[in-house]
């Protein structure tokens, strides 16, 4: 018994180590996303407004805050010294450690990374989207990306997809993927259902599914 015990003890312990090897220390910098974003005092969309930040403007991040449905902000200080929270959605936050074993693994290769997006039905929910997504926490501009890629380094890739309206609707997707080194030599492929729901109006409970995949292929 006193055996199994150490044993689960040790896969335990493995486990955290395996889980926070690539985790993100704090402070460190996030870039806003999205036009007007509100800090707020508390990490709630019902919290008061401290400021308001414009695309492209660098804050410095304290800490990340999970909330009960899921939903996870950031605790943030502005370059004019504010501090407060902004949900994840609308803040790059570089995941410098899984980026940088990437580059430093002997065995990483420079990757060219594409996307598509698709879907098959809108469903009433809307006709003009907007399309985000990020690799390792960086944001993928013209639905392309070059970076290192390495076998049994974990990666990250985060979808986006919101609707073009007054209160628009908004699905998400992260995903963490661990290539094999056969993946990283040859190219592979990772693919994302992104449901958005509508909230309001004739139609709502209807459900649009995306289908966003990212493609990786070596750089020759």
């Amino acid at each position: 018994m006193k055996r199994l015990f150490a044993a689960f003890l040790m896969i335990v312990l493995v486990c955290m180590v395996c889980a926070s090897a690539f985790a993100v220390e704090y402070p460190c910098e996030g870039t806003v996303n999205a036009m007007s974003v509100r800090v707020r005092k508390t990490s709630s969309t019902s919290g008061k407004k401290v400021a308001e930040l414009d695309k492209g403007e660098v804050v410095t991040v304290l800490e990340e805050v999970v909330k009960k449905n899921g939903d996870i902000w950031y605790q943030v200080e502005t370059p004019k010294g504010k501090k407060g929270y902004i949900l994840s959605d609308y803040l790059c936050v570089p995941e410098i450690a899984r980026i940088k074993a990437a580059e430093e693994s002997p065995d990483g290769v420079l990757t060219k990374m594409t996307i598509t997006a698709t879907c098959g039905n809108f469903n009433g929910v809307g006709k003009n989207w907007t399309q985000y997504y990020e690799w390792n926490g960086l944001q993928v501009v013209d639905g392309k990306m070059e970076a290192y890629v390495a076998p049994e380094v974990e990666l990250t890739v985060y979808s986006r997809i919101r609707e073009r309206d007054s209160k628009p609707d908004t699905g998400t997707e992260k995903l963490v993927y661990i290539p094999t080194e056969e993946e990283v030599q040859n190219g592979f492929a990772i693919t994302q259902t992104v449901k958005v729901m509508e909230n309001s109006g004739k139609h709502k409970g209807k459900i649009a599914t995306w289908q966003v995949t990212y493609s990786f292929e070596a750089v020759e």
